[in-house]
């Protein structure tokens, strides 16, 4: 289903574990060379400037390209004001798309991330318009082919903008769905949508684990980071009040289960760094240490302990301090933990490219001195030059 080579995907990721090697000093350029020239990878992948460059050109040629349409059938009994002539333009950039991928073999080269970005924002505008009727939204069909169209590029083009866009219209559709139909809704949508972040967050752990979605691990990376923050933002003391007091300015009004909420506002937060800990994943460890700024910010927001400037000086002297001590602690490895940057992330994978480049190494039999003209012929890959036919 995905658009890519999924044989040049796997040596790409196979280069990448040997140039890990190469920088770590394990192997020479000419072992590198060799395997690059055996596992090729065909895509077209510029350097990150070309690629922010390609990216900008794509964006202005795809505009002149749309206003010229658009100009050529605007007498056309208002037909660009249409949300079809949205959907229409982006048909065609998703056909671009579709032509550059397969034919020109681009990957992440700035041409193909901005027809998939054109793609994707005139769907959602054309979304909108389609579902909206003097000026009134109708949020839940929008979000729900937001959705559907999102989780399509997502699966085709392995994209982490597109599978941010997947989760995030999920929560939105979970959320304007459940509060439209449901009569209690309002006061149920932060237990609803904790539920659905939690079981999201699981099934993208559980899929990112196994080997045949190894190509789509960027985009549950991804969707592991949004669906913690909802976890967390869904029973925040803060976001519960805005959502009950439909919206920001409104007259703040008690919130049912307070104590809950904040003991959730404070408590998760640690629950996530210490459970990154425990299983040593640096998802949770980020989070929960980002998050635990904001619990701080929420209980400031309610309860001026100090004035802004000490809790700032306080705080900042404190989180040097502690990392301070954490980084002295681990420059000698600790229960798995080390300050020092690690080769590899996965040490499965190390071994599984190191076994590569031990059959690399062997594989080229140095020749004969100039006495000995006995030459081994008939093997290509190990076996002392061996062939099938002994």
């Amino acid at each position: 289903m995905i658009a890519y080579n999924k044989i040049w995907l796997t040596n790409l990721r196979l280069q990448e574990d040997v140039k890990e090697k190469l920088n770590g000093g394990y192997i020479t350029s000419e072992e590198f060379k060799d395997i690059k020239d055996k596992y090729p990878v065909g895509f077209y992948t510029p350097g990150p400037f070309a690629r922010i460059g390609l990216f900008i050109l794509t964006l202005i040629v795809i505009s002149f390209a749309d206003g010229i349409l658009s100009l050529l059938f605007a007498s056309a009994s208002n037909l660009i004001e249409t949300s079809g002539w949205m959907f229409f333009l982006a048909i065609l950039s998703y056909i671009a798309l579709e032509v550059m991928v397969s034919s020109k073999h681009h990957y992440r080269s700035g041409v193909d991330d901005a027809l998939l970005f054109i793609s994707g924002l005139l769907s959602c505008v054309a979304s909108a318009m389609l579902f909206s009727h003097y000026n009134v939204v109708y949020f839940v069909p929008v979000f729900a082919v937001i959705f559907i169209l999102s989780l399509y590029f997502s699966i085709r083009f392995a994209d982490m903008l597109m599978a941010a866009l997947c989760c995030a219209s999920l929560l939105a559709f979970v959320y304007f769905g459940w509060t439209k139909v449901i009569p209690i809704g309002m006061m149920t949508i932060p237990f609803i949508i904790m539920l659905i972040s939690g079981g999201m967050y699981w099934i993208s752990y559980s899929f990112n684990r196994q080997k045949r979605f190894i190509d789509y691990h960027n985009c549950f990376i991804v969707a592991q980071l949004i669906f913690l923050l909802g976890l967390y933002a869904a029973g925040n003391y803060y976001i519960a009040q805005t959502l009950g007091n439909d919206g920001i300015g409104q007259t703040p009004k008690p919130v049912p289960f307070g104590p809950f909420f904040w003991l959730w506002t404070i408590a998760l937060p640690f629950v996530y760094l210490g459970w990154g800990i425990f299983k040593k994943d640096t998802i949770l460890l980020r989070i929960g240490l980002v998050l635990i700024a904001a619990a701080i910010a929420t209980f400031r927001y309610y309860y001026h302990v100090l004035p802004l400037d000490m809790a700032l000086t306080i705080g900042g002297a404190l989180i040097l301090g502690i990392a301070y001590v954490v980084m002295k602690f681990l420059k000698t490895p600790q229960y798995g933990f080390t300050y020092a940057e690690p080769d590899t992330e996965h040490a499965m994978d190390r071994l599984k490219v190191e076994s590569l480049i031990v059959a690399e190494a062997f594989a080229k039999v140095p020749s004969a001195p100039a006495e000995h003209q006995d030459k081994f012929g008939g093997g290509d890959f190990g076996g002392g030059g061996s062939s099938s036919s002994y």
